[in-house]
């Protein structure tokens, strides 16, 4: 089963999120539930690293797996917000329809 974790501070904006584990829908190489949440963690950490001037902090553990990604910038931009809450959707909507296999938990920060 994959974890996600997004944070949240006491606003309510998404200051960050991690990934840890496998999917486990089907065996490993074939796996496009997989495929689909790591296709989310890269295209939004890519995004608000690559098209903003926000900091962040991103950590990758190949062995465990896992995957932490936090904004450090006191202000994130618009467009950070928005990757940020596309992410959140769509991870959403896969843990909705995969509960056996995504958990989505939130924490606030």
């Amino acid at each position: 089963m994959t974890q996600v974790t997004i944070r949240k501070n006491a606003k309510g904006d998404i200051t960050g999120f991690s990934v840890e584990g496998h999917v486990d829908f089907r065996l490993e190489g074939n796996d496009v539930l997989c495929a689909a949440v790591s296709t989310l963690v890269s295209h939004t950490i890519g995004m608000i690293c690559e098209f903003t001037d926000d900091a962040c902090e991103n950590t990758v553990d190949e062995e465990k797996p896992e995957v932490v990604f936090n904004l450090t910038a006191e202000s994130p931009s618009r467009e950070s917000r928005v990757a940020l809450e596309s992410f959140e959707s769509s991870i959403y909507d896969l843990a909705e329809a995969h509960p056996y296999n995504i958990s989505l938990v939130y924490e606030e920060v």
